[in-house]
């Protein structure tokens, strides 16, 4: 079986992905959009240091040092919560260029990648969840909607 796509048909579905493409360039830059992503992503880093892992999957144990000092100190036996610090401080903001940033206190980086020199095993703490990015999907699906009624 064969199917010929005319030219003129060609050009008529790259317009209209070139349309959508700029339509989801237009959407992810939007304030309303970079706040929600903000804040699942925000949201998303203290369940994961609440929980001690992200993903289903527990951060690095600690070492069994590390854990008598803690339990010694009467401190959680979980990685990354002591005094709550690094929980409280993690925020996003939003640029004027339509740029999202998160960040923490300055520990939380070596956290989120590692640091081998120090001995600091990744424990990521910004993680992005299936159920996040599905509340993305819909929120970008449902801009679209407003924006072009067309779209089903």
């Amino acid at each position: 079986m064969e199917i010929r796509i005319k030219t003129d048909e060609l050009k008529k579905l790259n317009l209209t992905l070139k349309q959508l493409a700029a339509g989801v360039e237009k959407v992810t830059r939007d304030r309303s959009f970079l706040s929600l992503t903000g804040q699942l992503l925000v949201s998303r880093g203290k369940t994961n240091l609440e929980e001690g892992g992200y993903g289903g999957k527990s951060y690095k144990l600690l070492t069994l040092r590390t854990l008598r000092q803690k339990t010694r100190k009467g401190y959680s036996p979980k990685p990354l919560q002591r005094m709550g610090f690094l929980k409280r401080s993690l925020n996003y903001s939003i640029s004027n260029g339509g740029g999202l940033t998160v960040r923490g206190i300055e520990i939380a980086k070596h956290h989120q990648y590692g640091a081998p020199r120090a001995n600091i095993p990744a424990r990521p703490i910004y993680t992005q969840d299936p159920e996040d990015m599905g509340e993305i999907q819909d929120y970008i699906i449902r801009r679209f909607k407003q924006q072009i009624p067309d779209i089903k």
